[in-house]
C-alpha cells in the first residue's frame, strides 16, 4: 500500500517543480524529499518525474498518479479540518497567514494580552504576501488585502486602511516640504511600492504626482518601505493608522489619496467551529477593526 506521506513528497514537487522549492514548501531538506520520492518509484514501479535541467516534470505515469494523489489529499485535509473544527478545546497551535505590515505593526503589539488570556494557543504566524490555500491547510486563518474568493472560506471584512504620503522631518529639513503634492513632487525622491499588480493602485496614483521625481526604492515589503521612509530616503506612500501615531514622521497633506486597502479575514468554513481558531478570529476583530477609527 502507498504511503500517504511519501504523496504529500510527490505533491510538493509536482506542484514546486524542484526539490528545493518542495523542501521549503514542506519545511524538511531536499535530501529527505528526494529520498522519499526515489521510495515511492521504487514502490510503484515507475518513473514519476522526468529530472530536467529546468527542475522536474511529470511523466505520463506521474501524471496519471496526480488527481489520485490530490483526492487522496483532500480527503486526508477534509478529516483534519473535521476533527480540529469540532475540537471545543481553546488550546493548541493556530496558523496564521498575513503580510509583513499586519504583523508587526498590526498584530504583535498586543500578543502580550493575547497569550495572557490564552496561554494554551500558540500562535504560529507566516509572513507573506502570497494568498496561501486554506483548503489545504497552509494556514488556518488568513488576513488579507483582497477579498476571498475560494470555495467554502467565509471572509469578514475587517476594517479599511486608507494611506497618505509622509517623510521623516531630517527629509524635509534638506529637501523642504513639497510645495504642491497634489500635482507636483518635482526635486524629490520617491519611495514606490514593487511594480506588481498588487500595488496598481497606490503606484497609478503616485507616478501621476512624480513629475520627474527621482525614485529612489521600490519594494513589496510595506514594513521595509516604511523604515526606508523613517531612515530619511524620501516621500513614501504609508498607512495612516500607524504612520499618523510616529512621531518620526511628517504628513504631507494632499487633496486626494488612493482607495483605501481593505483588510479581510479568511477562515475555511469547516474551521470556524475549532475553538482555537474562533478565539483567535475574535481577537483578530478586536485588534484590527478599531483601525477604521483610527483614520486622520
Amino acid at each position: 500500500m502507498i504511503d500517504w506521506n511519501d504523496l504529500r513528497y510527490f505533491l510538493a514537487i509536482a506542484r514546486s517543480g524542484t526539490l528545493a522549492r518542495a523542501s521549503r514548501l514542506l519545511g524538511i531538506n531536499a535530501t529527505t524529499v528526494g529520498r522519499r520520492l526515489a521510495a515511492l518509484e521504487e514502490q510503484v514501479q515507475a518513473r514519476l518525474f522526468d529530472r530536467t535541467p529546468d527542475g522536474y516534470v511529470l511523466t505520463p505515469s506521474g501524471r496519471d498518479l496526480l488527481p489520485r494523489a490530490e483526492r487522496m489529499e483532500g480527503e486526508a485535509i477534509a478529516l483534519d479540518r473535521d476533527v480540529i473544527g469540532a475540537d471545543q478545546r481553546a488550546s493548541g497551535s493556530v496558523r496564521l497567514a498575513v503580510t509583513e505590515m499586519l504583523a508587526t505593526r498590526f498584530i504583535m503589539p498586543h500578543l502580550p494580552r493575547f497569550h495572557a488570556l490564552h496561554p494554551d494557543i500558540t500562535l504560529e504566524v507566516e509572513c507573506t504576501t502570497r494568498v496561501v490555500s486554506l483548503a489545504r491547510r497552509e494556514a488556518d486563518v488568513a488576513l488579507r488585502l483582497a477579498r476571498p474568493r475560494e470555495d467554502n472560506v467565509v471572509g469578514r471584512r475587517l476594517a479599511s486602511v486608507p494611506l497618505s504620503l509622509y517623510a521623516a522631518p531630517r527629509y524635509l529639513e534638506s529637501r523642504g516640504m513639497p510645495q504642491d503634492p497634489d500635482v507636483s513632487l518635482a526635486g524629490h525622491s520617491a519611495i514606490l511600492f514593487a511594480d506588481a499588480r498588487p500595488f496598481a493602485i497606490e503606484n497609478e496614483w503616485f507616478a501621476a504626482r512624480l513629475d520627474g521625481a527621482r525614485v529612489v526604492l521600490r519594494s513589496d515589503s510595506v514594513s521595509s518601505i516604511y523604515s526606508a521612509t523613517l531612515a530619511g530616503l524620501g516621500i513614501a506612500l504609508l498607512p495612516r493608522a500607524v504612520a499618523s501615531h510616529e512621531p518620526a514622521l511628517v504628513h504631507i497633506p494632499t487633496a486626494t489619496s488612493p482607495s483605501p486597502r481593505v483588510i479581510w479575514q479568511a477562515v475555511h468554513a469547516d474551521l470556524q467551529r475549532s475553538a482555537r481558531v474562533r478565539v483567535v478570529l475574535d481577537f483578530l476583530t478586536e485588534i484590527v477593526a478599531p483601525v477604521d477609527e483610527a483614520h486622520e
